[in-house]
């Protein structure tokens, strides 16, 4: 009897391990730490939370997406952190204008017109629209996860993701809005890209709002969100589903030379390419398969090659992102792929950049501008920002949010679980006695959570396997 439960045990751990061995494998958990021209890295200090932005060489600046550290603490929608009831009444994020020549100096923009209803920006992803006739007129989009307006009801209804427009001219010290694209297409906006001067795509990074059914998708790995196209131009908002059936799709970018949309799913590896057809919807003509979870993608104009940001140990993210991982160390590696679309239409991916020395961490943001790349994304140690040939930048993005924190790390191994680490079903054996209520209680999971990985970081894939499923399945 006993040998028949132990084989069957056996079976299910060998599935479980060839089922889960494609994620672990994309989130880096076996992934060789080999850096690559990493060697002179310089900080920009003063800047705090950047998610995104927008870098442009002819001008020599970029314009960046920015936050502080105790409002990504509560509200990074995306992440699954929604204390929408602590935040300010109106927000702190802001949008910040960097020189890209040095010593990199960086001014906050002045907002005007924006309606009061929007209580501020609540910043994510952000790019612009460059007019060919005027290379200096721009125009800004930005994804604005405002609150609801009842706080309290963040559970129930979500984020109220907009799309906020704003117009501009370089170097000038303030941003003018225009309009708010809301449109029940745009739920979960993530990031986008400008291929008008009021039309856009975005990508829908989950299927829906509610917390526990978009969890259960991505768990499921369950591909159900879209791309959207766009047209704010005339008197209502025009959006369309442009491509669906889409794992994640997070970074996205309009190649300069070809008119091709470039998009990361994140949770599938890789980098999509579509063609623009004629009503705007997409159809896929290249796939580029990479066992790298990418996020944002940015365009090189020179040259038309398309720079991806892989979260080279995605399974470190979230604790990387939290201020009790930064405070014990925990260091997400990145690694920055050019893309290049060859003389036949196909595209190749060519790996040029990787830090695995903690120079750089938890980076969602690689942006080219000549031989240069403009990194952002999370806190790294002093003295991390620029060589010759490549600019990087350390922002920082913490969260306490420890209950993320363990969601991720059990996700990445089993893709299960936020309801699981919210309802302490983890095994006794593996975590000791556990009070099931309360901040510190679910602090010290979190905290015993990035221990075991740690503590068995060595070890080998079959007993790794076992462990896994023994404590997410108890």
């Amino acid at each position: 009897m006993l040998g028949r439960i132990l084989l069957s045990l056996t079976a299910v751990l060998i599935a479980l391990g060839a089922a889960l061995y494609p994620t672990l494998k994309l989130f880096g958990l076996f992934r060789s730490p080999i850096s690559l021209n990493n060697d002179d890295c310089v900080t920009i200090p003063g800047l705090e939370a950047c998610e995104e932005g927008w870098v442009n060489r002819q001008l020599g600046m970029a314009y960046l997406a920015c936050s502080d550290i105790h409002s990504r603490d509560l509200w990074v929608p995306s992440m699954d952190r929604y204390n929408a009831t602590a935040l300010p009444d109106m927000s702190t994020d802001h949008i910040t204008l960097l020189s890209l020549t040095a010593p990199y100096e960086h001014r906050v923009l002045k907002i005007t017109g924006l309606p009061q209803e929007a209580h501020g920006i609540w910043t994510h992803g952000m790019r612009a629209w460059q007019d060919p006739t005027d290379p200096k007129a721009l125009t800004l989009f930005l994804v604005s996860h405002r609150p609801p307006l009842d706080r309290s009801s963040v559970m129930k209804v979500g984020a109220n993701s907009v799309v906020e427009v704003f117009q501009t001219r370089a170097g000038e010290d303030e941003v003018r809005w225009v309009r708010t694209v809301k449109h029940d297409l745009v739920r979960t906006p993530n990031t986008l890209t400008p291929v008008g001067p009021m039309s856009f795509y975005v990508s829908n990074d989950h299927a829906t709002k509610l917390k526990w059914m978009r969890d259960l998708v991505t768990t499921l790995l369950t591909p159900k969100s879209e791309i959207i196209y766009c047209d704010a131009s005339g008197p209502e908002n025009d959006c369309k589903v442009a491509a669906d059936g889409l794992l994640y799709p997070n970074g996205l970018a309009l190649g300069p030379t070809n008119g091709l949309i470039y998009n990361a799913p994140t949770h599938r590896g890789g980098v999509q390419i579509w063609k623009r057809n004629a009503d705007n919807t997409l159809t896929l003509v290249d796939d580029i398969r990479m066992p790298y979870a990418i996020d944002n993608l940015h365009t090189d104009v020179e040259t038309g090659h398309i720079y991806a940001n892989a979260l080279a140990q995605g399974i470190h993210f979230a604790p990387a992102t939290t201020a009790e991982g930064v405070a014990s160390g925990v260091r997400c590696a990145t690694e920055t792929f050019k893309i290049v679309q060859g003389s036949d239409g196909k595209h190749t991916a060519e790996r040029v950049f990787a830090d695995y020395s903690g120079k750089v961490n938890a980076v969602t943001t690689s942006a080219p501008f000549g031989n240069k790349i403009l990194f952002t994304a999370t806190p790294s140690p002093p003295g991390t920002l620029t060589t010759p040939k490549i600019l990087v930048e350390a922002i920082a993005f913490l969260s306490n949010n420890s209950r993320a924190t363990a969601s991720l790390v059990c996700r990445a191994w089993g893709k299960i679980a936020e309801s699981r680490i919210g309802k302490h079903m983890i095994a006794p054996t593996a975590f000791g006695p556990v009070n099931p209520s309360g901040v510190e209680q679910r602090r010290t999971i979190a905290l015993r959570v990035r221990s075991l990985e740690r503590n068995h970081a060595d070890c080998d894939y079959k007993h790794r396997t076992a462990e896994i499923s023994g404590y997410l399945w108890a």
